[in-house]
């Protein structure tokens, strides 16, 4: 994992043409925009400039696949980082990071779901938001198909006019 770029203090058009140009060096498969609150308007514009297909709107406070498991997208989003940083994925040796990652709390909501800590609670707390660990989040939140390519089958199989194939995918 690498932190591509940390934006603040710019507007959301400014924000959207700076993710262009890593869209355009990097060739994601996906670009996840948080579309709460001012974040719309950077997905506005990726959208408006040509980039509707890889744009992937999240909604911290959406509905969770799981409702069961989590009160919303945002817990879904911070349990799918949290499994894959204990898989050994790595992070920046920065301790931005571990503020972000290791500040915010969580309980389970009145459904035993989970539940991250509202940013206020944090902010009464000391702490900043925890936008590295939002961020990395996000990214958890849309599945992308692996870009592998698979092989063609090596023996290719001759089928006459009305023979037929008993096998799956031949």
């Amino acid at each position: 994992m690498r932190l591509l770029g940390l934006y603040r203090g710019i507007d959301t058009v400014e924000l959207a043409h700076n993710a262009i140009a890593l869209i355009e060096s990097e060739k994601p498969a996906a670009v996840v925009v948080d579309a709460t609150g001012l974040g719309v308007g950077t997905v506005d514009e990726l959208k408006h400039c040509g980039y509707r297909r890889l744009v992937h709107e999240f909604m911290a406070g959406g509905k969770a696949m799981n409702n069961n498991k989590h009160a919303n997208k945002r817990a879904e989003a911070w349990d799918a980082m949290r499994a894959a940083l204990t898989a050994g994925i790595e992070l920046p040796d920065d301790p931005d990071w571990e503020t972000d990652l290791c500040g915010t709390e969580f309980g389970f909501n009145n459904k035993g779901a989970i539940q991250l800590e509202r940013k206020d609670m944090m902010k009464s707390r000391g702490l900043p938001s925890p936008d590295l660990g939002d961020s990395l989040a996000m990214t958890f939140a849309v599945n992308v198909a692996s870009s592998l390519r698979i092989p063609a089958v090596s023996t290719p199989i001759n089928v006459q006019p009305g023979q037929e194939l008993n096998r799956w995918m031949r």
